[in-house]
């Protein structure tokens, strides 16, 4: 998290870090990109917990082979 001072006017596209927050290099396409993806993901995950979520009781142990969470982009994460 960064704190940005009122009236700071920025760059298209730069990486904002450190508070208070300071310009440290554009963003390229790729991460762009990336970061859309994701917000996407989010957004659908909004979506799909309203439609579906119920009230359960909580498990005592994880079940064995659980299905994982299939997001609905080609998102993965950064390494």
């Amino acid at each position: 998290m960064s704190f940005v001072k009122a009236g700071f006017h920025g760059e298209k596209r730069q990486l904002l870090m450190g508070t208070p927050a300071r310009a440290v290099r554009s963003v390229s396409d790729d991460e762009l990109h990336w970061k859309r993806l994701n917000t996407k993901e989010y957004q659908d995950l909004v979506g799909r917990c309203h439609a579906s979520l119920h009230e359960t009781q909580p498990l005592r142990q994880m079940e064995e082979n659980r299905p994982r969470l299939q997001g609905t982009t080609d998102v993965t994460p950064k390494r």
